[in-house]
This record gives structure tokens, sequence and C-alpha cells, in this order.
């Protein structure tokens, strides 16, 4: 049963927030909470991608492996990540670490975001949308800061010329 404080801050969630109560109660129905401590691994790269996310509380770091561990970003309530597990069935491409003690999470299995997509396609499709909306804002970040890094790079590459 999910509490109180936990329904509310799915009724705020970006991602939910265009849902009605009934699509609400569906979805709640479907995942489950889960409560990590500050350098909790809340899912490992290489990991099957079965659920995505959605943070309520606390902050939570997404961590690339390379010559050592990088954070590529962090993560608070009202964000979501895993989502690339709805359109792919690949393992995960980073780990995601609590960084925050309390750092609570609303784990929502791939099998219930497809059943709610048969279910109710309206829903599902409200979901999908402010999903895109993020990624979106994800993908017009990721272009500057490329462009950041390209810009730097030539500069440097004419320094030491």
């Amino acid at each position: 049963m999910v509490d109180q404080d936990t329904k509310v801050a799915l009724r705020r969630h970006p991602l939910l927030v265009r849902l009605d109560t009934e699509q609400l109660a569906r979805v709640t129905a479907a995942g489950e909470v889960e409560q990590y401590q500050s350098d909790e691994v809340i899912v490992s790269e290489g990991s099957l991608g079965d659920a995505m996310f959605l943070v309520l509380a606390g902050r939570a770091a997404i961590i690339k492996e390379g010559a050592g561990p990088r954070a590529l970003a962090e993560l608070a309530a009202g964000e979501f990540f895993g989502e690339m597990s709805l359109v792919d069935a690949a393992v995960r491409s980073a780990s995601v670490v609590a960084v925050s003690e309390g750092c609570r999470v609303f784990r929502l299995p791939n099998t219930a975001l497809r059943a709610l997509a048969e279910e109710d396609p309206r829903a599902m499709n409200a979901v999908l949308v402010a999903i895109v909306r993020v990624l979106s804002d994800r993908l017009r970040h990721m272009n500057e800061t490329i462009a950041a890094v390209a810009s730097l790079s030539d500069w440097l590459a004419g320094a030491i010329i």
C-alpha cells in the first residue's frame, strides 16, 4: 500500500500530472516505492533494464564507468531515469546511485507500462508525451554542451599550433 505522502508526490510528478485519479491509481498500484541511503546503488550499468524510476525525494547520480566512475548528471525529485528500457531491451548504459539519505524512487516495471498502454492508451500517451518533452530538453542541453566542447577543442588546437 502506498502512503499518503507518496500519493501526493506521484500526483505532482511531471510524468503523471496529466493523469486522472483512476489512471493514477492504476499506475500507483502497478509500481512500488524503494528507499535508498547515500551511496547505495539503485541500478547497475550492464544490468537488464526492466523498469523506469521516478525520483520522489532526495537525489541520485547517473554514473558511467570508464577510466573511472564519472557522474554524468544528478537527479532530484520530479525527475526520472530508466526510460530507455521502455523502447530498448538492452542492458542499462549507466548506474544510478543515491547521493542523499532517504532517496525515494517509484519503480514502475515495463510490464505495468505495457499493460497501461493496452488498458488506457490515452493515459499512456500522456506519460509518453511528458517523457518526450523531458528527453527533448535533455537533448537540447547535450547539443549545447557538445557545441561548447567543440569550440573549446578548436580554441585549444589553435593555441597549440
